[in-house]
């Protein structure tokens, strides 16, 4: 898919609106498949973060949006935005930071036994990754509305 015929406005906290792009990336076929979902799309953007609405320094916010059916059988928008105080690099090397405390065993879990490859999202269960990320100031935002 072409990026820049593929644009999308991308509604923010503060309800000003981003442009993004679809941008091609190994988490979307990993969401893919841990998730079962048949749309998933990755768009980059750039606009006004969170920490700097505050006057602090830019954050790095990610915004996930689901739409569809939950168990229950009610049908829902879900919106959840990561927002990393210390910006992008911050965001990433605590990424890296837990995935590699997991696989050596650092975290109070076994060290992963077997060698191949890792995804974070097979290793870590997310109520621990919310609470490790939680741990290096990371924000949660979680909004859900009737579709």
């Amino acid at each position: 898919m072409p990026a820049h015929e593929n644009t999308r406005k991308i509604c923010l906290h503060n309800q000003s609106f981003a442009v993004g792009c679809p941008l091609s990336t190994l988490d979307v076929p990993s969401i893919a498949a841990f998730t079962q979902a048949g749309n998933i799309r990755f768009d980059f953007a750039t606009g006004e973060s969170r920490g700097s609405s505050k006057g602090l320094e830019a954050s790095h916010d990610l915004y996930i949006d689901m739409e569809g059916v939950l168990l229950s059988g009610k049908n829902k928008k879900i919106r959840t935005i990561v927002s990393g105080k210390k910006g992008n690099a911050h965001l990433t090397a605590v990424g890296v930071y837990l995935i590699t405390e997991r696989v050596l065993g650092l975290n109070g879990k076994d060290a992963v036994k077997d060698g191949g490859l890792y995804l974070p999202e097979t290793i870590i269960l997310p109520d621990d990754l919310i609470t490790r990320l939680e741990d290096f100031d990371v924000d949660f935002v979680e909004i859900i509305n009737e579709i």
